[in-house]
């Protein structure tokens, strides 16, 4: 297999320490993060990512703030709610025309959902041309004093670099990458390495890491073992441990507007979100310390 080397430019990708002043403090102790989950290809798992990313992180104690940015409503559905044409949603909270308590849903024990509605993207390009634009949902988040009610907020996005994606990652800590293991390939990593320099420039925000989704075992011996090999070399820390193995439990349970660890909580998607949520709480500890 011939591999071509890919330098990875630093001043895109920062140090994890950077937090948005957004963030509420008492003393040192931060009251509240916020995640982005963003890739510029669809069907790589960022919904599922921000549902079970977001129910592991709800099982350990927290409170979470799931908000869909995404005009297909994907989270949304995930949890079996259809908003209605009338009914406050995500877009309507970013132009300040609803509260939080208006368009917030209580979805499962300690989890919260901002939905997204059939109009986001008609609302588009009002946020876009609004006053605060980029920064629309850091401000609805800090005029809403999310900080005293949630511990996490957690983002999707659209599959582009769109302007929604662009507020949410001007409101967030650190963003995070899935990639399908088959796309990790040097088209692959050169994409993501384009993307990132974008999100940099446009948001400035960290990227907290990239990760593995559909991994399979039965082919790491003919592909994917070459491949996230060289991901590791070419993005260092910045690719984590943990891969999500393909797990067709994953996709049962949305279908059953459950998270994984409700529908099959011995299942290796379970193992595996709950070893992400693990590995990402483990770098915030340590560049906490």
């Amino acid at each position: 297999m011939i591999i071509t080397v890919i330098t990875v430019q630093k001043p895109y990708i920062s140090a994890l320490s950077s937090f948005t002043y957004l963030q509420a403090r008492q003393g040192h102790k931060i009251l509240m993060r916020v995640f982005t989950v963003v890739n510029n290809k669809g069907g790589v798992g960022k919904t599922t990512t921000v549902q079970n990313l977001g129910a592991a992180l709800a099982k350990k104690g927290a409170r979470v703030l799931l908000i869909d940015l995404d005009a297909q409503a994907s989270l949304t559905r995930s949890f079996g709610i259809r908003t209605q044409p009338a009914q406050p949603n995500s877009g309507d909270f970013l132009m300040a025309k609803s509260g939080l308590a208006e368009v917030v849903l209580n979805v499962a024990e300690r989890i919260s959902l901002v939905p997204a509605g059939s109009n986001l993207i008609a609302q588009e390009d009002s946020i876009k041309n609004s006053n605060v634009y980029p920064a629309n949902l850091r401000f609805a988040l800090q005029d809403s004093g999310a900080a005293s009610s949630f511990d996490y907020v957690i983002a999707d996005c659209p599959p582009a670099l769109s302007a929604l994606t662009r507020v949410a990652l001007n409101a967030c800590d650190l963003y995070f990458v899935p990639l399908q293991a088959e796309y990790l390939s040097y088209e692959g990593l050169k994409n993501f390495l384009g993307f990132s320099r974008e999100i940099h420039r446009m948001a400035g925000c960290d990227l907290g890491g990239v990760f593995a989704t559909r991994y399979n075992p039965r082919v790491r011996k003919n592909l994917s073992n070459d491949l996230i090999s060289e991901a590791t070399e070419q993005l260092g820390d910045y690719f984590l441990k943990t891969y999500i193995r393909d797990n067709i439990a994953l996709s049962e349970a949305q279908a059953m507007n459950r998270s994984i660890f409700d529908y099959s909580p011995g299942s290796n998607g379970a193992k595996d979100y709950m070893a992400l949520c693990d590995e990402i709480l483990n770098r915030l500890k340590d560049k906490k310390a």
